[in-house]
């Protein structure tokens, strides 16, 4: 298969949707994506309900479409579309699979991957597929809605019609993988912003100012629609409520932050709309992630003196206010700062070790006991697969199923904070290196600090929770596995105390007092019963032996 050649200084996001939340199947698509060399997967995120996963992942243009073919014939091998139910519309096992270009990539050269790709998934495992948006071959396959209309239910006819013959493939129905539609979009960045109003209509009404669709208005007795100011920009009014804050947020799609609108642009506009309204923007949130060269272009707006790119993404985060929700770290929500971060998880096993043992602060205690909560759980789930499936412990498949499950989904969390610490240390001590004459210091050393207490604290719930989930494998679980369970155990009590070490010494530097209340309290009731938790998990082990 041939791409162009490249490097990750040209990078090209794909985003394929798999009609699966099964965290078993997840993993096993994800691992393929993972063991692609020149790409890097960003992001898994499952929705229960609509029984689907979004995965994210990036590489050169001659990587990319090689982890895309791997990770759809994985998929189209391990879901069963004719035992699949969910909410969301869907048609095929991979639904969907857009590839964005990001940095130094063409949309040209993104539809020479996507034909390829395109092609190769029908030609390798059979599965019909169509191109869509900006590689579309006709104006009725643009919309991803027009292919998919009918879903996988009623494609087994529509695939027979002369008008929907797949771009690649023969035009016979998949029953087991259903069809895939791949194609090229333009990079959209989803951004709220928070209005502190109570009063949804007055996020509605902005959201119906800027958007350019505009809005209906009544004009001579007629309906008539009033453009929107912002172009390539979706907006709608939601109501919120986040930790005792009524808020409302105008919520947007930007769809070319590049050519016509900047999410800055939709910062400010949201923002004086609302005083005029007589209430205040409190700040944004972006929804996924982002490429930094809009986080650029805003750093640029608000400070035009300044060169340095990690500085400008730090200025357009303050002035958008992007940790006004939740805390936002640029090394996992800025594309190419993910790229360029060097990830612990991503060491070899010597290497983490060296790295651990050289005299560098971080990472240190944080880290490890957050490796060794994933450790636990990652024990937890292997007992879970020596267990579903077979025939002895038919009673208790459907728990032991969604132990499995829950257990997966507690380990990727881990892992991830094995470098959430580190950072969130690295973060402290950029904050005391801000100037004393810096009127902004106090309160990023403040918030590094709660960040640095928080993260630690959140390794110490999910190791309790292994522990809950190790006692009723250790019950009902394989036997023959009974001593990995139990060394599940002795890894998330020591990871659960471990972190809370940390949580305690940072809970020190820490003004606030009712967060330094409200994070004791979980201290001392995580420590007054890990023992217990990890004893009575013992006992069962011992019983066995």
């Amino acid at each position: 298969m041939k791409f162009y050649t490249s490097n990750m200084d040209n990078i090209v996001e794909c985003v394929p949707n798999f009609s699966t939340a099964d965290w078993k199947i997840i993993s096993s698509i994800t691992s393929v994506i993972k063991s692609t060399p020149g790409v890097k997967l960003l992001n898994v995120e499952p929705d229960v309900d609509y029984n689907r996963t979004v995965v994210t992942f990036v590489g050169s243009p001659e990587t990319v479409g090689v982890a895309a073919i791997a990770a759809i014939g994985k998929a189209s091998e391990i879901i069963d579309m004719t035992k699949h139910k969910g909410e969301h519309p869907r048609m095929g096992a991979t639904d969907v699979c857009p590839f964005i270009p990001v940095k130094g990539v063409s949309v040209e050269e993104c539809i020479v991957i996507a034909n390829e790709v395109a092609k190769q998934v029908a030609e390798k495992f059979g599965v019909p597929t169509y191109l869509y948006e900006k590689a579309a071959t006709s104006e009725d396959r643009v919309k991803m809605s027009n292919i998919r209309k009918g879903q996988y239910e009623g494609f087994a006819e529509k695939i027979k019609l002369p008008e929907w013959k797949p771009d690649y493939g023969e035009p016979v129905f998949n029953e087991k993988s259903g069809a895939t539609v791949i194609g090229v979009r333009d990079f959209l960045v989803a951004y709220n912003i928070n209005i502190e109003s109570p009063d949804v209509s007055i996020a509605r009404e902005i959201g119906g100012l800027i958007r350019e669709s505009g809005r209906l208005v009544e004009k001579d007795g007629e309906k008539v629609r009033i453009p929107g100011s912002l172009k390539s920009v979706q907006g709608m009014g939601f109501t919120l409520e986040r930790e005792g804050r009524k808020l409302t947020q105008v919520s947007t799609n930007v769809l070319n932050f590049r050519e016509h609108t900047p999410p800055h642009v939709v910062f400010e506009e949201v923002k004086r709309l609302a005083e005029e309204r007589g209430t205040i923007v409190t700040g944004s949130e972006i929804v996924g992630l982002i490429p930094i060269d809009a986080m650029l272009l805003a750093g640029k707006y608000y400070n035009p003196e300044e060169e340095d790119r990690i500085k400008l993404v730090l200025i357009a985060l303050e002035k958008l206010g992007l940790s006004d929700l939740d805390h936002f770290d640029p090394y996992k929500k800025v594309i190419e700062l993910m790229i360029e971060s060097e990830s612990l998880v991503d060491l070899s096993v010597d290497l983490f070790i060296d790295d651990l043992a050289s005299d560098k602060p971080a990472p240190g205690g944080g880290s490890v006991a957050a490796l060794g909560g994933s450790l636990a759980a990652a024990l937890t789930t292997m007992v879970c697969n020596l267990t579903v499936g077979r025939e002895k412990f038919a009673d208790v498949e459907e728990n032991m199923d969604r132990i499995l499950q829950e257990a997966s989904k507690i380990q990727l969390r881990l892992t991830e904070l094995v470098d959430d610490d580190t950072r969130a240390f690295n973060q402290v001590m950029n904050s005391f290196r801000i100037s004393r004459d810096d009127p902004t210091r106090p309160k990023a050393i403040e918030e590094a600090m709660i960040q640095a207490a928080k993260i630690p604290l959140e390794v110490a719930e999910y190791s309790d929770k292994v522990l809950d989930l190790a006692h009723t494998v250790a019950q009902d679980g394989n036997k023959n596995a009974i001593t990995d369970i139990g060394v599940a155990a002795l890894f998330a009590e020591s990871a659960v105390r471990g972190a809370l070490l940390n949580v305690r010494i940072n809970l020190g530097s820490i003004k606030d007092e009712t967060i330094k209340a409200e994070m004791n309290k979980k201290v001392n009731e995580l420590l007054a019963g890990v023992s217990a938790k990890k004893d009575i998990v013992l006992s069962i082990v011992e019983n066995e032996l």
